[in-house]
C-alpha cells in the first residue's frame, strides 16, 4: 500500500495553547471527556475530517472507534483546513530519500515530531501524524535553501518541498503532516 504525505497549514501556536495538552493527556489515559469537551465547545469551527462537512449535532456518530486518536483528528480542524492539502502525496519517500542523502545529519524535514507519549502518539490514520511550529518550518526552509543554493541541479526534485514550506513560513504558522 502506498501511503499519501498530506500537509497543511496549521495555527500550531493556538493548538499548544488550546488542545495539545488535552489531546496528550487523553492519549495517555485514555479518558476523552476533556477532548470531547473541546469539540462540544468548537462544534461550530470543526469539520468532519473524513469528508470535510461541518459538524452538526449528531458529529459523534461520525466517530470511530471513539478513542484519543479519533476524537483528536476532528478536534484538529480547529487548527487546518482539511481541503487545503499542500502535501507531497506519492512522491515523498523518494523525496526524503533523497533529502537524507543530502542532509544525512538532520531529521526530516518533510515531516516533523509526534505527539503523545512513546507508548501512544497520536495517529488517527495508524500510518503517522507529524507537527512543526513555525519556527521548525522556518528552520527547515533555510535548510532547503541552503541545500539547493549548493546544489540547484536537486531544485526540481525538491520543489514541491519548498512550496510546501513556504506556505505556512509565509503566514508564520506551522504545518501538520499525517498519512
Amino acid at each position: 500500500m502506498s501511503m499519501i504525505h498530506k500537509a497543511y497549514v496549521f495555527a500550531y501556536d493556538e493548538f499548544t495553547k488550546e488542545l495539545s495538552e488535552i489531546l496528550e493527556a487523553s492519549l495517555t489515559t485514555n479518558n476523552c471527556e476533556d477532548l470531547i469537551g473541546f469539540i462540544k465547545r468548537n462544534i461550530t469551527l470543526l469539520k468532519n475530517p473524513n469528508d470535510w462537512i461541518p459538524l452538526t449535532d449528531a458529529w459523534e456518530a461520525s466517530v470511530e472507534p471513539k478513542d484519543a486518536h479519533q476524537y483528536g483528528n476532528v478536534a484538529l480542524t480547529k487548527f487546518y483546513n482539511p481541503l487545503e492539502d499542500i502535501g507531497l502525496e506519492y512522491s515523498w519517500m523518494d523525496v526524503d530519500d533523497l533529502l537524507q542523502e543530502e542532509l544525512f545529519w538532520r531529521k526530516s524535514i518533510i515531516l516533523g515530531h509526534p505527539v503523545g507519549s512513546k507508548n501512544n502518539y497520536f495517529d488517527p490514520g495508524k500510518l503517522g501524524s507529524y507537527f512543526q511550529s513555525p519556527e521548525r518550518v522556518l528552520e527547515n526552509l533555510d535548510v532547503l535553501k541552503d541545500l539547493l543554493q549548493t546544489k540547484p541541479d536537486l531544485r526540481t526534485s525538491l520543489n514541491q518541498v519548498e512550496v510546501m514550506l513556504q506556505e505556512p513560513a509565509r503566514l508564520e504558522k506551522g504545518l501538520y503532516v499525517t498519512f
